[in-house]
């Protein structure tokens, strides 16, 4: 599986929750792969590796691909109102990319995409923090999170 898509997938406003209150900023991208990584289907769970880091588990190999996506134009960052951090946004040619690859993911892929994109896009920075880390506490030991 291309390791684009995941990143591709979680930032398409297709699979997008009319219950969002929160920007896709790089910590809830980081923490949104993570989780499909963790809970998705077993391919997903080699495509980045992760280490525990200053907010949780984090990945430099995701980081990356988030800076080839943009480069190319697959992905743009834009202002969130309220916000600080820029949200990532997948453009028409990340868009396409993703029909091109689309068989790598199953419709009960792209319902988990979409749920856990729900669901970090849901909850403010603490309470998602502080639910990652009940789950993964192995990827809490390096936080500089103290809520």
């Amino acid at each position: 599986m291309d390791r684009r898509l995941l990143p591709l997938l979680l930032a398409s406003d297709q699979l997008a929750s009319q219950d969002e209150t929160e920007p896709l900023d790089r910590l809830r991208m980081q923490k949104g792969v993570f989780l499909l990584a963790m809970r998705g289907p077993e391919p997903w769970d080699a495509l980045f590796e992760f280490t525990a880091y200053d907010w949780g588990p984090y990945s430099f190999d995701l980081a990356s691909t988030l800076e080839e996506l943009l480069a190319s134009g697959m992905l743009v960052t834009e202002p969130f109102p309220g916000r600080r951090y820029m949200r990532y946004r997948t453009t028409q040619a990340g868009e396409r990319l993703i029909a091109a690859l689309a068989s790598d993911v199953s419709p009960g892929g792209r319902a988990f995409v979409h749920a856990t994109r729900k669901y970090v896009a849901s909850r403010p920075f603490a309470r998602l923090l502080r639910e990652v880390y009940k789950s993964y506490p192995e990827f809490a030991v390096n936080s500089r999170f103290a809520g």
